[in-house]
């Protein structure tokens, strides 16, 4: 792995798990956080726990495998919530609405984006070994 995706997964991971935190804190004492993503317990929960993790993974240089499983995850909620028939199990579960659907779905791309798009020093090995 190169140290520059690392890097970046790193800097994600610790970024959105700093947010999840904050999202999940305060979804304990609130149907609505920053102005206009809902929750529930059930949907703030998750989100502490993926804070945490993430930013343990972020700290300790271990973020790709995170960033792939929480950009699968919020896509499959994200375009999930927009299915006809799954999206009212979607909302009755963890209160997602339209808004939240879209940040996931933005969000969860750009986790899978920073852990598979190779950093500088990866794409500087492949073109010197190309050249051998």
């Amino acid at each position: 792995m190169d140290e520059t995706r690392k890097s970046a997964s790193s800097l994600f991971a610790i970024i959105i798990g700093l947010f999840l935190m904050v999202e999940g804190l305060w979804g304990l004492t609130s149907d609505v956080v920053f102005g206009g993503l809902t929750t529930n317990r059930t949907h703030a929960i998750i989100h502490i726990v993926l804070g945490v993790i993430g930013i343990l993974a972020g700290w300790k240089n271990r973020a790709r495998g995170f960033c792939i499983f929480l950009g699968i995850l919020l896509l499959a909620v994200g375009v999930l919530r927009f299915v006809p028939g799954v999206s009212d199990l979607i909302v009755q579960l963890l209160n997602v609405n339209n808004a939240v659907a879209w940040l996931n779905i933005v969000v969860g791309a750009v986790a899978l984006l920073v852990a598979f798009v190779p950093g500088e020093d990866r794409l500087r090995r492949n073109r010197e070994v190309a050249t051998r």
